[in-house]
């Protein structure tokens, strides 16, 4: 139980940590306004967010996926974390220099058409939370909500850094390195995922 616990956590932060539109149009939000502006495209891309892992997670759960189908899922589940980490590895800084401005439409339209966002909680996220819900009681919903905290705890930590030290994001060597490691995580969860598959 404890080791699900700790990967939802791990996941949700190297999710948080991803490069994509929600972070840079955090960075954005910040450059244009404050760290508060920041925030707040934080906390409405956290909803709008969970409530398409909970609509995800709600048909796997009404459709009754054979454990077989599960298992397949999850294999494939493994491969998107090995090609989401393999992507990770490759990164050498973060942009900064994007000026996109997010609204609360944009991030609903930015998450409905995100493939990556829903080939990720159908492949990862909901097979695991649908595993996890056989240790314990509502343990899809308690998955969920620690992905969401550590996806929340790194996006804001992120929003913070880039505020107080925007210079460090420029550094290669040092964001490079973070990458590197948050891309050993995801490969280790994948090799986890393979051998639960089975």
């Amino acid at each position: 139980m404890l080791n699900s616990i700790i990967e939802a956590f791990l996941l949700g932060l190297v999710g948080g940590a991803t490069p994509g539109p929600i972070l840079t149009g955090t960075f954005a939000e910040i450059l244009r306004f404050n760290f508060v502006n920041g925030l707040k495209i934080v906390f409405q891309a956290l909803i709008i967010e969970t409530i398409g892992a909970l609509l995800v997670l709600y048909i796997f759960f009404i459709t009754g996926f054979s454990h077989t189908a599960i298992q397949i899922i999850s294999i494939c589940g493994a491969v998107v974390l090995f090609w989401i980490a393999s992507s990770m590895w490759k990164i050498k800084k973060i942009n900064t220099e994007t000026k996109e401005v997010l609204s609360l439409s944009k991030i609903i339209l930015l998450t409905a058409f995100n493939s990556g966002y829903w080939i990720f909680w159908i492949a990862v996220g909901i097979p695991k939370a649908l595993a996890f819900d056989k240790q314990i009681i509502k343990g899809k919903l308690l998955y969920l909500i620690i992905f969401e905290i550590g996806w929340l705890f790194m996006t804001v930590l992120l929003a913070f850094v880039f505020y107080k030290f925007r210079p460090v994001l420029q550094r290669k060597n040092l964001v490079g390195t973070t990458f590197k490691i948050l891309a050993i995580i995801l490969i280790l969860l994948g090799i986890k995922t393979l051998l639960n598959a089975f």
